[in-house]
């Protein structure tokens, strides 16, 4: 361990009078500075309340709210410890518990005091909370599946093409941009309606405003011309005598305009009529390509007799190459706009702006009657809400009110801010005065910014870095300890990314410097970072081969360490998961296969649409070649050509396959014999017919007498589903897609097929199941290896990092139908420049093809951070994997622009010339002696021909768990009062937690702050309780922490879990129901299921009267619950009541 090279600015950071911008490189511990700073918070405020800490995941925003609460308990409970950094966060909680206790806030009861929100969340909670101050009104819940509407309300502005008026008229002017093709322009609409948060307020000045989008196209020019001006100055003299010469020697036939140029005396003008003769002149120092000459010759205009003048312009050459901040800016001059906006433009872009507003009108229809929105409609709602009164321009009566209840603000992962939500901030904070002792604490790394594609700018951290946010400048302080990665993975990054980064900021683009770290680890012995190259026609299985064997060695040597495969995309697996199976090696895969890839699901959904659907051939002959039908494709072209040659085929279109199959079964199965030469099923074929058939004909006469999840789910098991599973992961992924369906059901249908299909396209497999329990040769647990984009392991991390296909290039960009850039000057002023795509039949105007460049680097440029990213995830090592080609020369072919080796590639290439990285070359296809194997076919799983489905229970367990925690009424004691009722919940919610928390964390002085607790969440439920009632609840939770059987049953145990939520289905009335068990655990190897009760013996009744009495009303329910668990677990169950107000322990014999 090394001394912390940034401890004043981790101290400076918890001023809490201050506000700060902090840049947390990765491995800083910036969640860790958060918690102190919030910590020191508290001891500021008079309500928790007055502190808001926003972040932009759920994930974020748990692991936040874990660390606070989880600071504040170690206070209260623990003694403080030896750690320093431990301490010193141990010695800030204690005085933000004495604090509460002080004032009263019981915050260690009543964690969701501490405001901990995602921003989206945040938007949701302004918009909801002031709708009816808004013009947006109640929002809704946001749609999971927002694309479809986007299509629909796409499509709904262009079906109003034949009506007569201006929105006709203007649709007609896009169509025509657009080529008429009705298909591509609702593509392109809709596409936009995902960024409507970026483009609507701005959109209605586009139209009739050519000339602010020509003076803002002006200042672009004129900024980047000076710059390539005052780059030019050293050698401004020289450049233009010898571009004078090769005016004058150049052929007509090689450069006209050059050769017409005449005399040339001076650098072109610096604005948009000299842009085109700037980059006539830059061609003498750049290629085609805009790469730095070489080289010069006579189709240049310097022939090879002039030696002296081609010596001079070679070593102006050399000069360029040598500056490579010149050759960025030469790069830009070459793409800048050259010519105004033309009509043909100007008229779409009047048309997008009529249009644009009325798309984004039509979606809230959509919304509206659907009683969905998106977030991009929270995030204009919120914006609505806190917009400044149009009188004053001050702020607005929504903004005072919030800013009475918020004193001090924290943003994390700053970096990923968007516009929107930056100007959301500012209105937010609009009202603070400096100096008035409330405070904005904004922390990000502008290096791992990744969410371009969500809309997030990073250059908005940069200029916030630079100029106050609304009224409030923020200190920027720079933290540099990495307390993660050993101290030689912290050098090669230092070293490979400062190159890899850009060398100067610029904020329109999101440009960044890179910032070394300091290492507090001190290094490993070995090789910390290495790379594998691959050569050869077979680079793709030799690297998934090469990860194999490496992951093998790792879990072999080091069956204690973590071990990671990060991907930019999912596709980068193709190979690399079968060599992985092949090795025998287990791993997880998280959110990298598709949902509806997964055969159990891909059965369920032909299921699904075959009950919805007699006339779906494909979904039902689907359905009889799924495993758990199994007919061979034999069979299955036996049964379908039987269809068209049966004497009996008379079937309308609506009963394609259905009825055909049901009367094939009867005459076949009623004259056998006279069947076989006509229809040569096999013998399995005959059986699982004779099985399924039925089922098929029950289930298909039955529909729409139960929810359709019901139905696809009881057919599904009837048939033999469940048995065709092969582990957890196949039996998650079926669950996955019934919970869906159930969702999405309308009663005993699906609405809209598309939607649904879409909904399942979105969703992901379930992580494959580990070895978890396998054994390494020394007795030791193995290690999980874990599989997922490089996007999902930001916040992560791990011993050993491997970073396959980092020579794979990106896809191209999509052409969008509007394309737009905020720039932002040194000064902090904004400006937009907007421009359409060109019509279908022409190339894209200059403008356009400016704004894609942007886009185009700024992508290469987050490209950069996403490998940064991932390098900074490994801890002890780090695997690179790409593939390389030599030249004939003998030097390394530079991989291209759009792969992730790109910026680091100088690194690489250093790294192979010298010997240090390794190049595994592989024989070119059809060179090899040896015989070309022929894969052989996959085992097909199908149920034997006579297999039998278990016979159904009454209540059989659901595959769904709904997320509510609500019981069934099967389950309710209708016999207790409201009030006893909302009594039972607080005191269960006080047990859940005395049990998640341990009893040793529950001393007696915490336990005397419980009636305020339950007072204030009984306020919730809407009662006031009495002194007695308390008084009963306190007496309750002391006598079961007295009472052995109590604490037994509040004590940690084996698979212990609290008001667990179990689904279940009415096999006779094909509906589903959730039961909550109290308390259950493993004991001895028994499963316990316990249920509190808050009865008391009557007056004059005897306590085995009582049990009797409890036992009769009980027995039942518990009966229930156990026959749930023995159909998900082997271990014995035993079921008991368990009285807190008494104490009494009653055990149940279930049935």
């Amino acid at each position: 361990m090394t001394e912390i090279a940034d401890l004043q600015q981790r101290r400076q950071a918890l001023d809490a009078s201050q506000s700060f911008i902090v840049s947390a490189p990765a491995g800083s511990g910036k969640t860790g500075l958060i918690t102190q700073r919030v910590l020191r918070l508290l001891c500021t405020v008079d309500n928790p309340e007055e502190i808001l800490s926003i972040t932009f995941t759920r994930k974020a925003a748990r692991e936040m709210a874990s660390r606070i609460h989880s600071a504040l308990r170690q206070a209260a409970y623990t003694p403080r410890p030896l750690d320093e950094y431990q301490a010193q966060t141990w010695d800030m909680a204690a005085a933000a518990v004495e604090r509460n206790r002080q004032l009263g806030w019981n915050l260690l009861d009543m964690p969701g005091r501490l405001r901990i929100q995602t921003i989206d969340g945040f938007c949701r909670y302004i918009a909801s909370q002031f709708a009816l101050e808004t013009k947006f009104g109640p929002i809704p819940e946001p749609s999971e599946q927002p694309q479809v509407h986007y299509q629909s309300a796409a499509r709904a502005l262009l079906d109003k093409i034949e009506e007569a008026g201006p929105v006709a008229e203007q649709l007609a002017v896009l169509l025509a941009h657009t080529g008429n093709d009705m298909a591509r322009c609702e593509t392109l609409l809709s596409e936009l309606l995902g960024k409507r948060e970026q483009w609507l307020p701005l959109i209605y000045d586009a139209g009739k405003n050519s000339q602010y989008f020509q003076q803002v196209i002006e200042q672009v020019v004129a900024d980047n011309l000076l710059q390539l001006d005052e780059a030019l100055m050293p050698i401004a003299g020289e450049f233009i005598e010898l571009v004078d010469f090769a005016a004058q020697h150049i052929a007509p036939k090689d450069n006209l305009v050059l050769s017409e140029l005449g005399s040339f005396t001076e650098l072109p003008e610096i604005g948009l009529e000299g842009v085109s003769q700037w980059k006539l002149i830059l061609g003498l120092l750049v290629t085609k390509g805009n790469e730095p000459r070489k080289t010069i010759t006579v189709k240049q205009g310097f022939p090879s007799d002039q030696k002296e003048i081609k010596a001079r312009i070679m070593v102006l050459l050399d000069w360029c190459r040598e500056r490579p901040e010149l050759n960025e800016i030469i790069a830009n001059v070459m793409h800048l706009p050259d010519a105004e906006i033309d009509q043909s433009q100007q008229r779409i872009l009047d048309a997008l702006g009529f249009l644009l507003p009325l798309l984004a009108a039509q979606l809230d229809v959509i919304f509206q009657q659907q009683g969905q929105c998106d977030y991009p409609a929270i995030t204009l709602a919120a914006l609505n809400a806190l917009e400044p009164e149009a009188e004053d321009g001050v702020v607005s009566d929504i903004t005072l009110r919030l800013d009475y209840q918020l004193r001090h603000i924290l943003v994390d992962e700053f970096q990923d801010t968007s516009a929107a939500q930056i100007k959301l901030l500012e209105q937010l904070i609009g009202g603070w005065q400096p100096d008035d002792g409330r405070t904005l604490f904004l922390v990000g790394d502008a290096m791992q910014s990744l969410y371009g594609f969500r809309n997030a700018n990073v250059g908005l951290f940069l200029n916030a870095q630079r100029h106050p946010v609304g009224p409030v400048q923020c200190t920027p302080l720079t933290l540099s300890s990495n307390f993660r990665s050993q101290e030689g993975i912290i050098q090669w990054v230092n070293s490979a990314f400062t190159e890899a980064f850009p060398a100067r900021a610029d904020i329109s683009r999101g440009a960044i410097p890179y910032s070394p770290s300091v290492a507090v680890n001190s290094a490993d012995k070995g090789q910390s970072v290495s790379f594998q190259g691959f050569s050869g026609d077979n680079h793709e299985s030799d690297e998934a081969s090469y990860i194999a064997g490496l992951c093998s060695d790792l879990r072999d040597h080091s069956p204690a360490e973590s071990i990671a495969i990060l991907v930019r995309g999912r596709g980068h697996l193709r190979s690399i998961i079968p060599a992985l199976r092949e090795a025998k090696l287990y791993w997880q895969a998280i959110d990298i296969t598709p949902l509806a890839s997964r055969m159990p699901v891909i059965d369920l959904l032909s299921l699904t649409r075959a009950l919805l659907s007699p006339a779906d051939k494909i979904a039902w002959l689907a359905v009889l070649r799924a495993p758990f039908c199994g007919l061979s494709l034999g069979d299955l072209l036996a049964v379908a050509n039987s269809f068209e040659n049966h004497s009996e085929n008379r079937y309308q279109q609506s009963n394609a396959i259905l009825v055909p199959l049901i009367s094939l079964f009867e005459d076949f199965f009623s004259h056998p014999f006279s069947q076989t030469s006509s229809l040569p099923i096999t013998r399995h074929g005959q059986q699982a017919l004779q099985r399924i058939v039925p089922l098929l004909q029950a289930a298909w006469n039955n529909r729409g007498r139960a929810n359709l999840r019901a139905t696809v789910e009881q057919l599904w098991i009837d048939l033999g589903g469940p048995a065709t599973l092969q582990d957890s992961a196949d039996l998650s992924d079926a669950r996955s897609y019934l919970d869906l369906l159930e969702n999405w059901q309308t009663g005993a249908t699906l609405t809209d097929w598309n939607s649904f299909q879409l909904a399942v396209d979105k969703l992901y497999a379930a992580p494959s199941p580990d070895d978890s329990g396998s054994e390494s040769s020394d007795g030791s647990a193995k290690s999980v290896i874990q599989i997922m984009t490089i996007h999902k392991a930001k916040g992560l991390e791990f011993d050993h990092v491997i970073l396959p296909g980092l020579s794979r290039g990106s896809g191209s960009d999509k052409k969008q139908l509007l394309r737009w850039q905020q720039h932002i000057d040194e000064h902090s002023d904004s400006s937009l420049i907007m421009a359409p795509l060109g019509a279908h039949d022409e190339e894209d105007d200059s403008v356009y093809s400016y704004l894609k460049r942007e886009d185009s680097l700024k992508t290469r440029l987050e490209s950069t951070r996403v490998l940064y990213v991932a390098a900074t995830r490994a801890v002890r090592r780090l695997y690179l994997c790409g593939t390389v080609k030599q030249l004939k020369s003998g030097a390394w072919q530079p991989t291209g622009k759009t792969t992730l080796l790109t910026p680091i590639w100088s690194s690489i290439e250093e790294g192979l010339d010298q010997g240090i990285y390794k190049i595994q070359e592989s024989a070119s296809k059809g060179t090899s002696d040896e015989p070309t194997q022929v894969p052989s076919l996959r085992h097909i799983r199908r149920l034997d021909g006579q297999f039998q489905a278990p016979q159904r229970p009454d209540a059989s367990a659901n595959l769904g768990t709904p997320e509510t925690a609500a019981e069934s009424s099967a389950d309710a004691d209708t016999s207790l009062s409201s009030r006893a009722r909302s009594l039972g919940t607080v005191l269960h919610r006080t047990l859940k937690q005395l049990a998640n928390d341990g009893l040793d964390h529950w001393p007696q002085s915490r336990i005397e702050q419980l009636p305020a607790t339950w007072t204030a969440q009984l306020k919730e439920l809407g009662m006031l309780a009495r002194p007695d009632e308390l008084k009963s609840l306190i007496e309750a939770v002391d006598r079961m922490l007295a009472d052995q059987r109590g604490r037994w049953i509040l004590e940690a145990h084996e698979q212990a879990q609290c008001e667990q939520a179990l689904g279940y289905r009415y096999s006779d009335r094909g509906q589903v129901g959730t039961s909550v068990i109290d308390r259950t655990f493993i004991d001895d190897g028994i499963r316990w299921i316990i249920d509190y009760k808050l009865s008391q013996p009557a007056e004059g009744e005897s306590d085995a009267q009582f049990i009797r009495r409890q036992t009769t009303a009980y027995r039942a329910q518990l009966s229930h619950y156990a026959t749930l668990y023995r159909s998900m677990q082997p271990n014995p169950v035993r079921c008991a009541l368990y009285f807190p107000q008494i104490p009494m322990f009653i055990e149940l014999e279930a049935e």
